[in-house]
């Protein structure tokens, strides 16, 4: 496809999507070198992923800084023109990887209407909260892509509308593109109900073909670990919180999200046991509670926790008004904070939340000679082939990084 075409049809959806002039400026910059490029290097105007990199290549040296991992903020913004002129080649849209946090989705007036009925409906559902944002931005999603591709109402959605829309996705992680699919799936079964559509497409919806062993979690080495936890600063109430967390994340393997709403009945201290409903699978999981852990939360709510909040929720935010940790904060930014305290290179972690560290437990308790049925119990899943994506490494000794309880017992 000629570099023209693309770009003509590109700097149109830019001016509708109202991006910044001077954004807008930048990318017709950079597509006009793009060309004195192409016609010097090939004699014609043809655009294409590898003509596009060759050129960010020989013209900034980016795709050896990215290879390494050194590619600066504003280098990633010219690798991002290239994605986009490729994406607008294959799918004719503008993908919302590339929209500042500043120029949000705006939906034209009726599938705003439709969006916040879809909102309401899944309101008087079991839906939890973090499902509930999942499906609603993916209608927001498929709804924006419908706007973009000029189809004028939901009554004319077809299978190959919707499979064109999944293809927009390609690259993407399994994980991702199942949850994609999960909300495109549920968002049909509402249209179809409600009679907007004719079809049950949702049912002839398929998971498009992607590896799901292409991505193995990121799991901590033992040194980086014990370092990571070191840099924890125990003397203050913050980290006092942080050292809880973080504990019951890599030793217990808990969710994040179990673990920011543990209420203080969940906790037996006479047994040493702490008991919940896990938010995910619905179901009550009993785990025993190592000294460690134990004195950490006891620590926290003794010595750390604010005391300005009335609320049987036992970790909450240090800032007015210390309220719980609300449902959308999954508090990666703690971790990658003690990441820099301790010297830990994130270039080399592609992924370095509190769930990398649900993953660690898991080997640390496959390294203890956990039988695999155990580890999904304790790790609250389903299906022990779940577990197994888990472990596909060679932790070893990760128990070692139980750290001391300094001499205290509680009995």
């Amino acid at each position: 496809m000629k570099l023209e075409l693309i770009t003509e049809g590109l700097l149109q959806l830019l001016k509708e999507n109202n991006y910044n002039p001077n954004t807008i400026v930048f990318y017709e910059r950079e597509w006009k070198r793009l060309r004195s490029f192409l016609m010097r290097e090939y004699g014609d105007s043809e655009f294409d992923m590898e003509r596009g990199l060759l050129y960010l290549e020989k013209q900034y040296g980016i795709i050896g800084n990215y290879n390494d991992g050194t590619l600066s903020q504003q280098r990633v913004q010219l690798l991002r023109v290239i994605h986009m002129l490729e994406d607008y080649s294959l799918h004719q849209i503008l993908t919302r990887r590339y929209y500042a946090h500043k120029n949000p989705i705006s939906l034209k007036e009726d599938f705003e209407a439709l969006c916040s009925g879809y909102a309401d409906f899944m309101a008087g559902s079991e839906l939890s909260a973090t499902t509930f944002c999942h499906y609603k931005r993916s209608a927001t999603l498929f709804l924006d892509y419908l706007t973009q591709k000029k189809v004028p109402s939901v009554s004319d959605i077809t299978m190959d509308t919707c499979n064109s829309y999944l293809k927009t996705f390609a690259g993407y992680t399994f994980k991702t593109v199942e949850q994609q699919v999960c909300g495109l799936r549920h968002f049909l079964r509402f249209l179809y109900s409600s009679g907007m559509i004719s079809e049950s497409l949702a049912d002839r919806l398929h998971m498009p073909a992607v590896s799901k062993s292409a991505k193995i979690p990121s799991t901590w080495q033992n040194g980086e670990l014990k370092a990571m936890i070191a840099a924890i600063d125990r003397n203050s109430p913050l980290g006092k919180r942080d050292y809880a967390m973080i504990l019951l994340a890599c030793i217990l393997g808990i969710r994040i999200g179990d673990i920011k709403k543990l209420r203080f009945r969940d906790f037996n201290w006479e047994e040493k046991s702490l008991s919940f409903i896990q938010h995910k699978t619905h179901k009550l999981i009993t785990l025993p509670l190592p000294d460690a852990v134990g004195w950490a939360v006891i620590d926290y709510i003794r010595n750390g926790r604010p005391s300005y909040y009335d609320s049987d929720i036992i970790f909450l935010k240090h800032m007015p008004p210390f309220d719980p940790i609300s449902d959308n904060d999954h508090l990666a930014q703690r971790i990658v904070y003690y990441m820099r305290k301790a010297g830990i290179d994130r270039r080399k972690k592609k992924h370095s939340g509190f769930h990398s560290l649900r993953h660690s437990a898991g080997s640390m308790l496959l390294e203890m000679e956990t039988p695999l049925p155990v580890i999904s119990e304790i790790l609250g899943h389903s299906d022990s082939n779940v577990t197994a994506v888990y472990l596909k490494t060679d932790l070893k000794m990760l128990a070692e990084c139980v750290l001391s309880t300094e001499g205290f017992r509680y009995e």
